[in-house]
């Protein structure tokens, strides 16, 4: 992915001139966060189309990835560490979604917990991608409840076993702040302990 965004971020150098290195290197990590995520979206819709859950696969990864634009999450290091673990939460909420009846007051109680969640962690940001701006960082905040909120009356009109995994998606990002928010406050904690 690397390469790819690498050469093709020298093409565009060579063919737009006036562009400054910081937004030369802003494209370059645009196109390699794209291709990462698309590459690892192509893999998921194979795997889960071979066990016949296609339809089950994207509406995880819709309403995961709506909630997760705004509110963010926890990140892996490596490609492969964020696809493995991407690949357990998507197939968690999946298989929980389809495997258990959830009567509408459970869904709405894990909305809930989804909403509180998003209200105490969101946003969390991406160690590459700091949101810098605290009038920004509210805005997330806010816009992450108002959109768990949707989603959540969304999939309250969704046939029953599509409804469970939209929940499940919705919360399964909500849970995924908690890490991140950790990993984010262990790693000021230590930039502060080593100044």
């Amino acid at each position: 992915m690397n390469k790819i965004a690498e050469y093709l971020t020298k093409h565009i150098k060579n063919n737009v001139p006036g562009l400054t290195d910081l937004q030369l290197i802003k494209i370059k990590f645009g196109l390699e966060c794209l291709f990462s995520e698309a590459s690892k979206i192509i893999i998921y819709l194979f795997i889960f189309s071979f066990f016949s859950y296609t339809l089950e696969f994207i509406t995880v990864l819709m309403f995961f990835i709506v909630t997760r634009s705004f509110a963010g999450g926890y990140h892996e290091e490596t490609y492969w560490r964020c696809f493995t673990t991407t690949l357990a939460i998507f197939t968690a909420a999946l298989y929980i979604g389809i495997s258990f009846q959830m009567a509408m007051p459970v869904k709405i109680i894990l909305l809930l917990v989804s909403i509180i969640l998003a209200f105490i962690y969101a946003p969390v940001d991406h160690p590459n991608k700091p949101i810098i701006s605290t009038d920004r960082r509210k805005r997330l905040k806010y816009l992450s409840v108002i959109m768990i909120i949707i989603l959540g009356l969304i999939s309250f009109i969704l046939p029953d076993r599509y409804s469970n995994i939209a929940i499940m998606s919705i919360l399964a990002e909500a849970l995924s702040l908690i890490p991140g928010y950790l990993k984010k406050s262990d790693k000021n904690l230590f930039c502060r302990e080593a100044k």
